[in-house]
């Protein structure tokens, strides 16, 4: 039995050297969501539809600059080991699909619905009687998948994320309806919160963990 607990905890000590030790998968959430705060205001600037190209290009920019980024950050410093597909391997790729999903799904639903986030457009309701049963089930299933990802890899940051993240998209909704803010400014500081804090693993994983260099 001992064995076997030894064995998981170096499983999830790995994972948490090889995804969540050098910051750049905080730097990858952080980049998305900023770019999601921004939104609603290059929207009003480009329009919807190039809105949404804009989109999926920083998307696609981010997501190849995560991954290159490790290969030349992360790769020579922890190894290009190709590691076994895991159970908390398999959970990460999920919860990343399902993350990428809800974000298209997101930008997909203000590209053929607009009204819904203009704050002059439901004039014959009131704000107090605005219901927000949607960004309130918004925050319990993002508290709740970061939540399974930090108690799956150990990871405490990863609980206040999804929690903090929730409850800054209902905040943001509710100040768009009640003060007509166009700009999500908390969950814009909910991002800068997460990049802040990846850019303070990045630095701290270049420290500790510097290339060594072969001597001839």
């Amino acid at each position: 039995m001992s064995e076997s607990i030894n064995f998981r905890d170096v499983q999830k000590r790995t994972m948490q050297l090889s995804e969540f030790e050098d910051g750049l998968w905080d730097l990858l959430i952080g980049s998305i969501f900023m770019v999601l705060a921004f939104y609603p205001v290059t929207r009003e600037l480009l329009g919807p539809t190039w809105n949404l190209a804009l989109f999926l290009f920083l998307l696609a920019f981010v997501v190849v600059g995560h991954l290159v980024a490790r290969h030349f950050i992360s790769g020579p410093r922890m190894g290009y080991v190709q590691p076994r597909r895991t159970p908390q391997m398999r959970l990460l790729l999920v919860v990343m699909a399902v993350m990428v999903l809800l974000t298209l799904g997101l930008v997909l639903l203000t590209l053929f619905s607009p009204g819904r986030l203009s704050s002059g457009s439901e004039p014959s309701i009131p704000p107090l009687v605005r219901s927000y049963g949607v960004e309130w089930m918004v925050v319990f299933v993002m508290g709740a998948i970061f939540s399974v990802m930090g108690y799956r890899f150990g990871v405490a940051r990863l609980y206040f994320y999804g929690w903090m993240l929730g409850l800054a998209n209902l905040a943001s909704v509710y100040m768009a309806h009640t003060a007509g803010w166009t700009f999500p400014v908390p969950a814009a500081i909910a991002a800068g919160i997460i990049l802040v804090i990846g850019f303070t693993l990045l630095l701290r994983f270049l420290r500790n963990y510097p290339i060594r260099t072969q001597e001839a």
